[in-house]
């Protein structure tokens, strides 16, 4: 009897909408088969995908897509290209500029079975419409009927995560996304077959909207602005998640500015630019160990995570000193 099929399926998470739907649209393509699917954060990349192991004894059945992430170390592409070895079809699509730069680099060396590199389109665009060529030829029609449904969930991916906003609901799924969690949201959109929000995702939206409010007004509260000497202005502030939301409340009105936010929810840093600042933030994300595109990117830092605690401990250590022992 043949061995039967797996799918591994790494897409950017935790909560993204653009890596959920290209993995969502993965599963879709391999429907009714095994699809194993995780949805690590940037900084889970290297490690996550260096814990993948085939599924096979041979390997000849297994497939491993990695959608929306790449990876900085050199052993990781190392353990892709031993899996290949041993019989694994790999694929890898991205369009952040980091890794659309950095495609010569020594840890992206491996014998991909297909590989989609591009800034055109949102990843989960360009993984649709890489399995859309595919099931074009490999497909019978019905089933390639089925999985030409899937369109309208890959361009709402792509209106939101390259801030075109022209689908008006796009935004509300990336809200509702973000609120419910990767995992839950890609498991209710695979029970869609049109886009057309579960009960479960509109609950999470009407969440989210009081959330983000909530993250909006803690932003408010913490800004720090800091003009420089070349006319930008820094516009610095904590936030809880929903940090693209926020951003843009922050930037609204602004001139020439980026902003950039602590998310204490996830620990990381998160940039965006009015539009009229042609500061590409990719590549300031970059030189701090991140990435992005450049009207959005990231990066994290440990010893952010210190600050508010070393400033709390200042405040609290200049009151008591002042205080007489007893009192």
């Amino acid at each position: 009897m043949p061995e039967s099929r797996t799918i591994q399926i790494v897409s950017h998470g935790p909560s993204c909408l653009d890596g959920v739907m290209a993995a969502a649209a993965v599963a879709r393509f391999y429907e009714g088969e095994r699809v194993v699917t995780v949805l690590p954060g940037n900084n889970e990349s290297d490690r996550t995908i260096r814990r993948l192991e085939l599924k096979s004894q041979s390997g000849a059945n297994d497939e491993i897509w990695i959608t929306d992430l790449s990876w900085t170390s050199p052993e990781t592409g190392k353990h892709l290209s031993e899996l290949i070895a041993r019989g694994a079809r790999v694929f890898w699509i991205d369009h952040h500029r980091t890794a659309v730069s950095r495609a010569g680099a020594p840890e992206f060396k491996v014998p991909f079975t297909g590989k989609v590199l591009s800034e055109q389109y949102s990843a989960a665009r360009l993984t649709f419409n890489y399995l859309r060529k595919i099931a074009r030829d490999t497909m019978l029609p019905r089933r390639r009927e089925a999985f030409e449904a899937f369109a309208p969930f890959a361009l709402i991916a792509d209106d939101h995560d390259r801030w075109i906003h022209k689908i008006p609901e796009s935004s509300d799924w990336a809200l509702a996304v973000q609120t419910l969690g990767g995992m839950a949201s890609y498991r209710e959109i695979l029970r869609l077959k049109e886009p057309t929000m579960t009960r479960r995702l509109r609950a999470a939206l009407e969440a989210g909207k009081e959330g983000m409010q909530r993250s909006i007004e803690l932003a408010r509260a913490t800004i720090v602005d800091r003009t420089l000497s070349n006319g930008i202005k820094v516009r610095t502030a904590c936030c809880f998640g929903y940090s693209s939301e926020v951003a843009a409340n922050l930037y609204e009105g602004q001139h020439r500015t980026v902003v950039a936010l602590f998310d204490l929810r996830s620990q990381g840093v998160s940039l965006r630019r009015s539009a009229d600042c042609d500061v590409n933030l990719a590549v300031l994300a970059e030189g701090f160990g991140g990435g992005g595109h450049a009207a959005a990117s990231g990066f994290a830092i440990a010893d952010l995570r210190r600050l508010p605690a070393e400033r709390l401990a200042e405040l609290l250590g200049d009151k008591l000193e002042s205080v007489a022992p007893g009192n």
